[in-house]
């Protein structure tokens, strides 16, 4: 997520007493889940704090948590001995691994877009290995008869797209809040940014860096396709919005303040992550799918959605036209 920092940045956080940076490693508390803030973030935060010294990068960190993630959708589908608490462990080290890339940055008080790209891509690629090995071990508990696979089947790819429309608007009302609410944290770009910034730097493009843009690109235009068709009162374009004032502040957090705390704790892509371990381990991936089909998406369609329209309609509209 950063470049190696200098020798000064290095001596003034590695001189802080251990714990007493790790709420300072963390984004602010307002959006970060509660599973991350007290599972995965500490090991993560042990991990940021060990290497601080180091020249390692949060970008290699955030390769690691890909390999991480990949070796565990192996793990799923190759039958050796307890191979499904291997998987279970190794989606958890993932996820640590993805926590560990930005607190590593935060410690160091430094960021890049590519960075925050390269983790866009890690949490896609992660997930979308993952579940499609906990896919695999729903349709083999349910491969006869064949019109009960069939069932299984588009319960699980309902599942499995509803899912990613789960974490696709945590992510966004994330940085609509940090946006409005608080002066200097920005996380996250839109699809317009990122395609300004991508014509600005065609002369330095990898094949590595163009296959990275393309999935980048992909998840940006969906992103920002789903947030029209769920909340047309939500403007997508982070870069048109007004600078930070208290009012501003003061307005979202009064209309939309509650709904962050569901969005945050059960909707983000640590608490989806953090199910998948725990349901591979025991294997019981089913039931995390009933879950997630039934109860997460009653929250998401009968109390989020009509909610957080009304929230943004309201905010939107008297930042635009102030008493």
């Amino acid at each position: 997520m950063t470049d190696t920092p200098s020798n000064a940045q290095r001596g003034a956080t590695s001189r802080e007493p251990f714990w007493a940076g790790y709420w300072r490693s963390l984004k602010p508390l307002e959006v970060e889940e509660p599973i991350d803030v007290w599972v995965h973030r500490p090991p993560a935060y042990v991990l940021a704090r060990l290497l601080l010294p180091t020249p390692v990068s949060p970008n290699l960190i955030t390769v690691c948590s890909i390999v991480l993630g990949v070796t565990a959708g192996v793990c799923i589908v190759l039958p050796f001995q307890h191979h499904l608490p291997w998987a279970g462990g190794l989606v958890f080290a993932s996820a640590v691994f993805d926590c560990a890339d930005g607190q590593l940055a935060r410690l160091r008080r430094s960021s890049s877009p590519f960075g925050r790209m390269l983790d866009g891509i890690a949490d896609l690629t992660v997930s979308t290995v993952v579940v499609a090995g906990s896919a695999y071990l729903i349709l083999r508990k349910f491969w006869q008869p064949h019109w009960l696979l069939g069932i299984v089947a588009l319960l699980t790819l309902l599942t499995i797209v509803t899912s990613s429309f789960h974490t696709t608007m945590y992510d966004q009302y994330k940085n609509v809040f940090l946006r409005l609410t608080h002066p200097s944290y920005r996380d996250g770009e839109d699809f317009d940014t990122a395609e300004r910034r991508y014509l600005a730097e065609s002369q330095k493009r990898t094949p590595f860096m163009r296959f990275a843009w393309a999935i980048y690109f992909f998840f940006l235009r969906s992103q920002r396709d789903y947030v029209q068709k769920f909340d047309p009162y939500c403007d997508t374009r982070f870069s048109e919005y007004p600078p930070f004032n208290e009012q501003h502040a003061t307005l979202y957090r009064r209309y939309a303040g509650s709904l962050m705390r569901v969005w945050r704790t059960w909707f983000g892509f640590g608490s989806m992550v953090f199910g998948l371990a725990l349901s591979i381990a025991f294997d019981v991936t089913e039931y995390y799918l009933l879950i997630r089909l039934v109860l997460l998406n009653a929250v998401f369609y009968g109390y989020l959605r009509p909610r957080q329209r009304i929230a943004s309609e309201r905010t939107f509209r008297e930042i635009a036209s102030p008493a």
